[in-house]
């Protein structure tokens, strides 16, 4: 076989195999899931395949709603398409309509993260998306656990205290340490001092109790 003749068939027949493999590599399972999700879906999905998402959705427990209605936490740049087709793939969850609003947060003074007091600087925090779906089947929430069973589970009485303890030592640490006043040492100074007024107690200096200064 003449040099020419053989490189113009090896050519054609390495690309027939690379069409081969690309051919194989669109029919992989991944994508025959995705299309028959598609096909069994009641309405019509999107295209874009998204699979490490950088984006939040909260889902808000509502007491007060029916069991066929549920809220939704949302990025602002995110439509109704966009969370009906996320409940459809991530969680197989159909929805009949969504509802959506923006909620407008209340101006406060000053950045909640700024390092100083920003005196007569109003700020108005991000406004938050809410979602309202109707499911088309309900979901009813679990009871919501009793005191003795968080105790028991993830004792929260010792969360509870720990946290108080920081908030303690951050406003005596933080910038208003001058102006914070320890509120048990004041309650004991005034249960001391009624009792010195109802003669309860004697007063007795210093040098007596072991207070004094060297």
């Amino acid at each position: 076989m003449p040099s020419a003749t053989f490189g113009l068939w090896y050519a054609a027949s390495t690309t027939e195999k690379k069409f081969e493999i690309e051919e194989t590599r669109s029919h992989t399972p991944r994508t025959i899931m995705s299309v028959q999700a598609a096909l069994k879906a009641p309405f019509r999905v999107g295209t874009k395949e998204v699979y490490l998402p950088n984006f939040t959705v909260t889902f808000i427990r509502t007491p007060r709603m029916p069991a066929s209605f549920a809220k939704f936490i949302v990025p602002l740049n995110m439509n109704k398409l966009d969370l009906r087709d996320y409940l459809y793939h991530a969680y197989n969850v159909r929805v009949v309509s969504v509802r959506s609003y923006i909620e407008q947060q209340k101006v406060t003074q000053g950045k909640p993260n700024a390092p100083k007091m920003q005196i007569k600087r109003w700020f108005r925090p991000r406004a938050i998306k809410k979602m309202t779906v109707e499911l088309e089947s309900p979901f009813v929430w679990p009871s919501t656990p009793t005191k003795e069973q968080l105790n028991e589970q993830w004792s929260k009485d010792t969360h509870e205290q720990a946290r108080k303890d920081n908030d303690k030592y951050a406003e005596m640490r933080g910038r208003l340490a001058d102006a914070a006043v320890d509120r048990g040492e004041r309650l004991s100074m005034r249960e001391q001092a009624k009792a010195l007024l109802e003669r309860r107690e004697q007063w007795k200096p210093a040098e007596e109790l072991g207070f004094a200064r060297k």
